[in-house]
Formats: C-alpha cells, sequence, structure tokens
C-alpha cells in the first residue's frame, strides 16, 4: 500500500514537539526506521566554515566519532557539498550517494564500511547565510526505500532544526512587547516592572534586575495599575494572552 508520502500525523507532532536534541534525533530515527530502515541520521548546519552539529543518532555504535571525524575532516570532499553549493538561496536539493562514490578512504571507511552502510540519502534547503542538511544512512538487503515519505519527513524535521536552532526571546521580553502593543500609555519602566511581576519576580528581585529599590518598584506597578484602572497583576493578564 502506498503511503503517498504522508508521515503519521501523532508522530510528526512528537517530533516537532520535541526541543531536546537528542529526543528530537531519537523521534527522527524512529520515523526514518520505519519509512525507509534507515539505521543512522545526522543534520548539521552548515555555512562558509565548518558544519554545526543539529542531530545524530543511530541503530549502531560510535555514532558521535562519526558525526565529529564528518565535521572536522571530511565534509569538504564530501559529494553533498557539490550539491549543497549548486542549489539556489531559497530553495531545496536531494541526492543520493552510494559507498562507493566516496572517493577519501578514510571518509568511506569509517563512516560506510565500517557500519556497513550502502549509501546515505540527503535533504536540504539553503538560505542565503546557511544551509541545513539531514542525511540518513541506510545498509544494503533491505527494501527500497519509500523517497516519497522520506522525503516528507526531511522536511518536517528540516523545518523543527531550523526551529529549534532559532534563538529563543526571553519571556519577559515577549511580556514586555505584549503590554507595550496591548497599553501603549506605560513608560518604559512601568512596563519592565509589570513584566517581571507577571512573570512571577518579586518587588526585591525587580529591583535588583532593574537597579530600584524595592519601594520604588511597588511606586511604578502601583501608577501602572492606576493608569489602566486595575488593583492587580492579575487583571493584566488578559493584556498578554493571545
Amino acid at each position: 500500500m502506498q503511503t503517498a508520502g504522508l508521515i503519521d500525523p501523532d508522530r510528526a507532532a512528537a517530533l516537532l514537539e520535541a526541543r531536546d536534541p537528542a529526543l528530537f534525533a531519537e523521534r527522527l530515527l524512529e520515523l526514518a526506521h520505519s519509512a525507509a530502515g534507515v539505521e543512522e541520521l545526522f543534520a548539521y548546519r552548515v555555512g562558509d566554515g565548518a558544519p554545526q552539529a543539529l542531530a545524530s543518532s543511530s541503530g549502531l555504535g560510535d555514532v558521535r566519532e562519526r558525526a565529529e571525524a564528518y565535521a572536522r575532516r571530511f565534509h569538504a570532499s564530501d559529494p553533498v557539498a557539490a550539491a549543497r553549493r549548486a542549489a539556489r538561496p531559497g530553495s531545496g536539493f536531494a541526492c543520493r550517494i552510494p559507498a562507493e562514490a566516496i572517493e577519501l578512504g578514510a571518509y568511506r571507511r569509517l563512516c560506510f564500511e565500517r557500519p556497513r552502510f550502502a549509501e546515505k540519502i540527503c535533504f536540504g534547503w539553503r538560505k542565503p547565510e546557511a544551509t541545513t542538511v539531514v542525511t540518513f544512512y541506510a545498509r544494503s538487503g533491505g527494501a527500497a526505500p519509500d523517497m516519497a515519505q522520506l522525503g516528507a519527513l526531511a522536511q518536517l524535521a528540516i523545518t523543527g532544526l531550523m526551529r529549534n536552532a532559532a534563538p529563543q526571546v526571553p519571556l519577559v521580553e515577549e511580556v514586555e512587547r505584549r503590554l507595550a502593543a496591548a497599553h501603549p500609555s506605560l513608560t518604559g519602566r512601568e512596563r519592565g516592572v509589570c513584566a517581571r511581576s507577571l512573570t512571577g519576580e518579586t518587588a526585591r528581585e525587580i529591583g535588583q534586575a532593574l537597579g530600584l529599590s524595592p519601594a520604588t518598584v511597588l511606586t511604578y506597578r502601583q501608577r501602572a495599575y492606576q493608569k489602566l484602572g486595575h488593583s492587580k497583576a492579575h487583571d493584566l493578564l488578559a493584556a498578554v494572552m493571545g
């Protein structure tokens, strides 16, 4: 029965919910093994320098050794580098690389012959500043991989990896931003005090963070509440929800 490239929605959601890199890689490998008998994966982000590892997992041993050796020594001679450079910014690429296509002997022995991988299947998305690549390693002798499903999984993985790699806005900054949009009459100091109050900080903690005395913190907070017609921090929650 054909899968039409679809991934189990529940398992896809579980993958995207995983923010821990090790858990993300483990769930990704489980999906890839189900789709195409994949035994190992390695995902990385690469620009002008050496690759930055984003995820790696394996049903075999020594995956860390292979991932580190690839990033330090082998990436420049890898055939996927040519595919990556040929892709236009804002576009993706895919390639299948058999073990015999790896010309560098040390690379072929460590990453293909020792773990007995017959090929690797690579998917990538190039942005102007860097490219994110997901590589699946498979042995020979199994059923032909479902490339449509593996491609859909790679798209899902690249989305999750890019999101997880993006810098997260600190909670206090996000609350301040929302307060500014909802209540532009608040001064910057009033917003800062209210935002920290909403994230659970005490007057003493707020004062230490902002260089104010606890009494001054309470004054700023009281001014903000009076200005907005509120009496406590809970009344401000509606301004930052949604």
